[in-house]
């Protein structure tokens, strides 16, 4: 039988878990809690642009606009709302400035 140490520590494959078992939670959880790991999984992405090299000052800009709204939501749902509008607005953005 093969190891599985190297695919366990695999940061791909840690968030594909994470992916796979935060929508087995979302099915019992909050609402607001489906978007709440949506942002977490970003979070843990652009770890993984940061790691591999990937991720521009724009990314991890982004990264702390996720972080923001991620410790936002546990006082304030409405703040949370705004500032997801706000990260879709600066990820359209730099969409954007990508074509141009």
């Amino acid at each position: 039988m093969r190891s599985t140490d190297g695919l366990l520590s695999d940061k791909h494959f840690q968030l594909l878990a994470f992916l796979i078992t935060s929508a087995r939670g979302c099915v019992d959880e909050p609402k607001l809690y489906g978007p709440l790991r949506l942002l977490d999984a970003a979070s843990r992405l652009i770890e993984i642009m940061e790691d591999e090299g990937k991720a521009s000052g724009e990314v991890l800009r982004l990264r702390g606009l996720v972080e923001e709204a991620i410790d936002v939501l546990m006082y304030d749902q409405e703040e949370f709302v705004r500032l997801t509008d706000e990260l879709s607005r600066e990820l359209a953005r730099i969409i954007r400035d990508q074509k141009t």
